[in-house]
């Protein structure tokens, strides 16, 4: 090294960050690595993190919104009969959404007459590792069930409020948008066949939500990352709509109580304290990923509770005009 070389100063880390993000749009990978997520999912968790009991009639949890409720969907099975699906559960639902949002808006930008039909691509297994991100050895089977139980689930927010004009309580149900209205998927162990094309076609209302709702930037390829590990993706994919929004708000920081936290995030601990020791867990896990994240585990004191203090940072991927 020359002593001039040595003399050079670091580049800062965003200009770093910006030249990458420039060089994946010149290369062509921005469809690949980036992509998007409606905020309604980075918000609070839609689906549970461990598979529920599948005799349960209806899967539900309370949120500082109400309750949140997954009904199970009706699909053909591998005999070619109608059977109820298993409940979408885990990380792979999670990803499966990210995917079909990121698919939408790229087809829309590109002016497809129909974006509402998303092709899967010939093989289940080149979507698994190609599409989704995830490592070759990725169960087939398991994919296919939560792609089928995603497609087809109802979720249902309900909650109660107060009429404005005769003052009585009153009840407020609405479904959150159905993914699919129609599929053609693969069967696990069969080869590609001639002109069989697998595609899901969206529903009009979740190909509304994305391209008329808020959305947020993310990296699909760090989220398959964590797929195995759902709550540091809701982790991941919170943080990332949180920092967004600090950035669009020119807000220097935001704070959120554990309690919050514990109401908000989808997961079956009944006690605060075993949430917080697994959040947090997760929360390391998500931080690997996003080192230039700027969080602070904050501690209670004088009878007020901790929590997460998040402060503007970086953000994994700059949002584009318009998102």
């Amino acid at each position: 090294m020359t002593d001039d070389a040595a003399n050079v100063p670091a580049l800062p880390r965003d200009l770093v960050r910006a030249l990458d993000h420039l060089g994946s749009l010149e290369r062509g990978e921005l469809e690949e690595r980036y992509g998007v997520a409606p905020s309604l999912f980075a918000q609070f968790g839609l689906f549970p993190l461990t598979a529920p009991d599948e005799g349960a009639p209806l899967w539900t949890r309370e949120n500082p919104f109400g309750e949140v409720s997954i009904t199970r969907g009706v699909a053909v099975n591998d005999a070619g009969k109608a059977a109820l699906t298993r409940y979408p559960s885990g990380g792979l639902p999670r990803l499966f959404l990210v995917d079909l949002a990121s698919e939408v808006l790229a087809a829309h930008r590109r002016g497809d007459q129909h974006p509402e039909v998303i092709d899967l691509g010939h093989t289940l297994t080149r979507y698994t590792t190609e599409r989704l991100g995830l490592r070759k050895g990725s169960r087939n089977r398991a994919v296919l069930d939560q792609i089928t139980a995603t497609a087809r689930a109802t979720i249902t927010l309900t909650t109660t409020g107060t009429d404005a004009r005769t003052g009585r309580r009153k009840a407020i149900a609405w479904d959150a948008p159905k993914v699919a209205d129609q599929y053609e998927l693969w069967l696990p162990e069969q080869d590609a066949l001639e002109g069989f094309e697998p595609s899901i076609t969206l529903s009009p209302a979740f190909v509304k939500l994305v391209l008329e709702g808020q959305r947020v930037p993310v990296r699909r390829d760090l989220l398959a990352q964590l797929a195995g590990k759902p709550m540091a993706f809701d982790v991941m994919l919170w943080l990332g709509g949180i920092t967004y929004w600090l950035q669009r708000a020119g807000k220097p920081e935001a704070f959120f109580e554990w309690p919050y936290l514990f109401a908000t995030f989808t997961h079956d601990y009944k006690r605060l304290d075993n949430f917080v020791t697994k959040w947090s867990a997760a929360l390391t896990d998500a931080m690997h990923y996003y080192p230039e994240g700027r969080v602070e585990i904050v501690k209670g004191a004088r009878g007020r509770p901790g929590g997460l203090r998040v402060q503007r940072s970086a953000l994994l991927i700059e949002p584009r005009k318009g998102d």
